[in-house]
């Protein structure tokens, strides 16, 4: 594959397309799986009808060998009843039995090599577009997001600038100190409001060309792959088919040679090749964010560094996308290495005139693993480089934004089971800060790819990070030649533990006390393994009211513990009157106890009591699956905690 072509290079926000391209290929597939099946039957059927006519012949043959060879009333008994003729005739009938067999083998044979390898082939590629949808997702949910939030800043700010003129107004009108004091407070929220507004809009830009620059390309290239790879793989079902046939009948040579010489024209890329043809259309980047200053306020976009209130929230906004710019690039590092590797092994493979699709598509699988979570970690990074460059360069004198003395240890109250876990979010005062531009410093270290893309895109072509424009030069070099070191995950965010525990104020785990006494009010019957059957009018004793989900843990007198629906129980002390004689209420969601596991892919050191340290291969039994944070708690070897969902596959 050594044909410089690109999807990603050539069409522009073309996902949806492309997609459905890709996935008419795939389904495609059915159709020759269709022919092959429909052949092997034809051939089942003709090996049956010709075993049953020689079978017919060679007992006429029996019944006729005497009289063929020696006739009906010989003088002397011959040697041998068979004649010349009939050994010649025996051993056509013979040869032709064989050839019965061999049409059954031909046929088994199909079915086997031809149909169940197309059935894998679509279910192999089905899975890598689901893949590549599921990314496609994800960073167009960034996106998304990120442009809502820059219009929650817009308006922010506008309801800021138009309460500041109020404010204003009111002074005017007034000379009291309350009124000079409150429109003070009041501007002081207003440029607050605008330098997050103008962050916003730097942090739309970058990611907006990140998205149509890097992250689309990058998508639309890896459906090409999987396309590719797809008429790879068949071109070797084709030719194995002709083989088969070639062993059962070399008289029909010249019409396979045909047929493989079509198929041997048949490059992958050539699909490829007529889509664009066919897909090219007109596009524009679109326009960049501007500031839209206020009807009633400010007319430029500046920051606005008035006093010492606007400047110690600009150091702490500082502080902490110093801080994410830290984390981010620690892990990124570790990525990079991984997810260059993958690369260069899928460039080198792809380069080949001939090569392994299966092989290709398990590297393309582990591939899109990956860049999926290195491009979430590359938009983490952006918005914290912008937001810092952003503060940076629109406050003059860099001195005054020393963020060693800003303290971001206290962090936010966080509710359930471990919620404060994991909160290395103190800036030392060892902490470097940053002390010039980073849009100057050609050489920091919080200079990501992304950004170092974006800042020449007006000058260059700005594709995919992860391959070079040239398809065909993709093996020179790749973007992570650079020395990694280990991955320490983000923050994890809180969970919901087992019904077997439950949660004080300081987020810590206790045994669950006595508990109350309470009145079944009407019959259930459990329906999962956690549940408890109960019957109306009996009395238990609650251990947690709300278990969560509309669940209630409840102890029986015989000492079986589980749950039931929260409204099928009333407490003794409860002072509401009872609904015994009511029709039971709809119970909740069934709480289905986790039976999924996961497999470990890549080691993993623990860093701190509530984690898991993992080897290659570990089977975790998954308590409570991701939520969107990268951290799935569960339990290894009776031990449970927290682990990197991309660590296992």
């Amino acid at each position: 594959m050594s044909e410089s072509i690109s999807v990603g290079n050539e069409i522009k926000e073309g996902f949806p397309e492309t997609n459905k391209w890709v996935q008419n290929n795939v389904k495609w597939l059915s159709t020759v799986e269709s022919f092959y099946h429909e052949r092997s039957k034809l051939e089942k059927e003709y090996s049956e009808k010709l075993r049953q006519l020689t079978k017919e012949y060679f007992a006429k043959k029996s019944a006729e060998t005497v009289a063929l060879s020696v006739g009906n009333s010989p003088t002397t008994t011959p040697g041998s009843l068979e004649c010349a003729s009939q050994v010649a005739w025996n051993e056509v009938l013979s040869q032709t039995e064989l050839i019965a067999k061999d049409h059954e083998k031909f046929s088994n044979d199909i079915a086997f090599h031809i149909c169940e390898q197309l059935k894998t082939l679509t279910n192999r590629c089905n899975s890598l577009v689901i893949s590549a949808e599921k990314l496609n997702a994800e960073v167009s949910g960034r996106k998304t997001t990120c442009y809502e939030n820059l219009e929650k800043a817009k308006k922010r700010y506008y309801d800021s600038c138009q309460v500041m003129e109020t404010a204003r107004s009111k002074s005017s009108k007034s000379s009291s100190e309350k009124a000079q004091r409150r429109q003070a407070e009041k501007e002081h929220e207003m440029n607050i409001s605008k330098n997050d507004y103008l962050t916003k809009i730097n942090q739309a830009n970058r990611v907006k060309d990140k998205y149509f620059f890097q992250d689309v390309p990058e998508i639309l290239d890896i459906l090409q792959d999987i396309n590719e790879s797809r008429a790879a793989m068949l071109n070797i079902i084709w030719n194995k088919a002709g083989v088969l046939e070639r062993e059962l009948n070399k008289t029909i040579d010249s019409r396979l040679d045909a047929a493989d010489s079509v198929i041997a024209k048949n490059k992958p890329y050539l699909d490829t090749s007529m889509f664009i043809k066919h897909n090219m259309k007109s596009w524009k980047e679109p326009k960049d964010f501007l500031y839209e200053p206020s009807s009633v306020w400010h007319d430029d976009e500046h920051f606005v560094v008035n006093s010492q209130v606007e400047l110690q929230d600009l150091r702490v906004k500082l502080a902490k996308a110093q801080q994410q710019l830290q984390q981010t690039q620690y892990h990124i590092e570790s990525e990079k290495k991984s997810l260059g590797q993958l690369n260069t092994d899928k460039c080198n493979l792809k380069a080949q005139e001939q090569y392994d699709p299966m092989q290709f598509q398990d590297i393309l699988k582990n591939y899109i693993s990956s860049v999926s979570g290195f491009t979430a970690l590359e938009h983490k990074k952006l918005e914290a480089e912008v937001e810092a460059e952003s503060i940076q360069n629109n406050v003059a004198d860099d001195s005054v934004l020393d963020t060693s003395e800003v303290d971001l240890s206290q962090p936010e109250k966080k509710h359930g089971l471990l919620g404060k876990f994991k909160q290395n979010l103190t800036i030392s005062s060892t902490l470097n800060p940053i002390a010039t531009k980073t849009s100057t410093n050609n050489n920091s270290d919080t200079i990501s790819m992304v950004s170092a893309e974006t800042q020449a895109s007006k000058k260059s072509n700005r594709f995919s990070i992860f391959k070079k424009v040239g398809r065909s030069k993709r093996t020179e070099s790749t973007p992570f030649d650079d020395d990694s070191v280990s991955v320490v995950p983000s923050n994890a965010e809180s969970f919901t533990p087992s019904q077997e525990v439950s949660y004080n104020n300081d987020d810590t785990v206790k045994n669950t006390p006595t508990g109350i006494r309470a009145k079944v009010l009407y019959s259930y019957t459990k329906s999962d393994a956690d549940e408890v059957s109960v019957n109306g009018d009996t009395v238990v004793t609650v251990l947690n009211k709300d278990a969560g989900n509309g669940w209630s843990l409840i102890k029986l007198d015989t000492g079986e513990q589980g749950l039931v629906p929260e409204t099928y129980i009333q407490l003794q002390q409860s002072t509401t009157p009872s609904t015994s004689r009511a029709p039971p209420p709809r119970a909740p969601q069934p709480r289905k106890s986790a039976q999924k596991t996961m497999t470990a892919a890549y080691p993993y050191q623990s860093q701190g009591p509530d984690e898991l340290s993992l080897q290659v291969g570990d089977k975790i039994k998954v308590l409570k699956e991701d939520e969107g944070n990268g951290w799935t708690f569960g339990e290894l070897n009776g031990t449970q905690g927290l682990f990197p969902t991309t660590y296992c596959s």
